[in-house]
């Protein structure tokens, strides 16, 4: 996605300021580095595997690290529409792609408003109806 948004992104999408850069940097790889594994051991244990080789105790150990990771990413959508920033930008294309199974998955997960509130622009975007927003099974 980097090289995608360095030959061809602009403005909001990818920020040319060196600072923002390195916020939505930050955001790529702490979806990718630190929700992945967590999201993975919930997705499996929720969706992906047949459901006699679900592992209750993986999947709600999966669901309390994700919701506690979570309400760090609420906390900083409390200040801000984007993780991004002002607008959808690279930082937020990562975590939008998770979202869309956290929130469609059949598990019981904590409110955390303002994760919900950008869930909601997001989902308003027709772009990411066609390209995230596709059967999770």
């Amino acid at each position: 996605m980097r090289y995608l948004m360095a030959q061809y992104g602009d403005e909001p999408l990818t920020a040319h300021d060196p600072a923002r850069r390195a916020e939505a940097d930050k955001w790529m790889d702490w979806a990718t580095s630190t929700l992945t594994a967590p999201f993975r051991d919930v997705f499996l244990n929720a969706v992906r595997l047949p459901p006699d080789q679900r592992d209750k105790a993986i999947r709600d150990r999966g669901i309390t690290e994700c919701a506690m990771l979570l309400a760090c990413v609420d906390a900083v959508l409390a200040g801000q529409p984007w993780l991004s920033g002002e607008a959808l930008g690279m930082g937020d294309i990562p975590l939008g792609c998770m979202a869309y199974a956290w929130f469609e998955m059949p598990i019981e997960r904590p409110t955390l408003v303002h994760l919900e509130r950008w869930y909601q622009r997001l989902i308003e975007r027709a772009s990411y109806q066609r390209q995230v927003m596709t059967s999770l099974t």
